[in-house]
């Protein structure tokens, strides 16, 4: 799928200048670099959990010297999120290859956001290297308010947004109306139907150890506001189970019965030890997911159908050490927080298909 022939063709043609490349260790773009065209391939720029993948969510990450290339790598989750002039001293242009997994609170959405924002600035060309991502064209979720703009909701697109990392560069250069002189390396037989796991997949980080984690990624992130309930973040399990010592599960199965099914989300009980956070070596009630329907899959409808059942289940033990600020900065609004408190799933969920529609209009689709 990735087209990196296409990329070596385009990088002989456009300029013999050096060049910085924005990457991580899902990609094999350094090596082929390298490989090709020696020392032209003068930074290597990182995102959150580093060139390496090895540090944690929210981790700062530091920069060094590359052990094999002897290339400079610069941190862009650490002192600085963006490129900086000095970094990027005698570059020509900038080259972007990260897997992301379409989900708007992942922060390579940010990472890019701000590498092309300084690239306008500092009139830098910048080609990405177009990748799939594991939900394809799914779209669900809230729009962002402007209000509550950060790094986990750099722009106004769904949670779950459909759209690739290339498709978001070419989104953000015509939102922001940036000029970039923008080339993107489009893959070879993939469409946004495809929401099968790939061959040979490469956890982008450390809390997405699988496809399956990347899919259900956006039904289970929620419990970053709610810590009382499990995810088994950086287990085996990571995002793909919901547990907790209190967890009825019999209970919340039969609730689901009918709802989840529409959402193309199968659970069944699950005991399990989770490796890390507050319930570490414990045994848990847990609710085990699954994608079943791939083509009717709707991961954030399903992930606040839970979140509510077991919030009027389980109010008290849910509750403990919540974080409604961190909610209302994940879903880049109130309007969960508001709808959990009134139970008013409903009218949020009409909300979401209004704002969608619009946000269509402009949508970038290559594929």
């Amino acid at each position: 799928m990735v087209n990196y022939e296409a990329l070596l063709k385009h990088l002989s043609v456009v300029d013999d200048k050096p060049f910085a490349l924005l990457s991580h260790q899902t990609t094999s773009s350094d090596g082929i670099l390298v490989n090709a065209f020696g020392r032209r391939l003068a930074v290597l720029l990182s995102p959150e959990h580093g060139w390496f993948g090895f540090s944690g969510p929210g981790e700062k990450t530091h920069g060094g010297m590359h052990p094999y290339w002897d290339i400079p790598v610069y941190p862009l989750y650490g002192e600085n999120r963006r490129p900086t002039p000095e970094m990027l001293k005698g570059i020509g242009r900038i080259i972007i290859d990260l897997q992301d997994v379409g989900v708007r609170c992942y922060t390579y959405l940010s990472t890019i956001k701000l590498t092309l924002e300084a690239a306008a600035e500092m009139h830098l060309p910048v080609t990405v290297i177009d990748r799939p991502i594991p939900l394809g064209g799914v779209l669900d979720g809230p729009m962002r308010d402007l209000a509550y703009a950060s790094f986990v909701a750099p722009i106004d697109i769904p949670l779950c947004h459909g759209m690739t990392p290339g498709e978001c560069a070419k989104y953000i250069d015509k939102v922001e109306q940036l000029g970039l002189d923008l080339t993107i390396i489009k893959m070879k037989d993939w469409s946004h139907a495809s929401r099968s796991p790939w061959p040979n997949f490469v956890p982008p980080s450390p809390g997405i150890p699988s496809w399956d984690s990347a899919a259900l990624y956006p039904l289970t992130v929620f419990t970053e506001a709610y810590p009382a309930l499990d995810c088994d973040r950086g287990g085996p399990l990571s995002f793909r189970i919901l547990g907790a010592p209190w967890l009825d599960t019999p209970s919340l199965i039969d609730d689901f019965a009918e709802v989840l099914p529409a959402c193309g989300v199968g659970l069944r009980p699950y005991r399990y030890r989770p490796q890390h956070g507050r319930y570490k070596g414990q045994e848990l009630n847990g609710l085990l997911l699954a994608v079943e329907n791939e083509d009717a899959f709707y991961p954030a409808t399903a992930g606040v159908i839970m979140f509510a059942a077991i919030l009027q289940r389980h109010r008290r033990d849910f509750c403990v050490d919540a974080r409604p600020e961190w909610l209302d900065k994940l879903t880049g609004s109130t309007a969960l927080r508001d709808a959990l408190a009134s139970d008013s799933l409903s009218a949020l969920f009409g909300s979401w298909i209004g704002a969608q529609d619009e946000y269509l209009q402009n949508r970038v689709n290559l594929y």
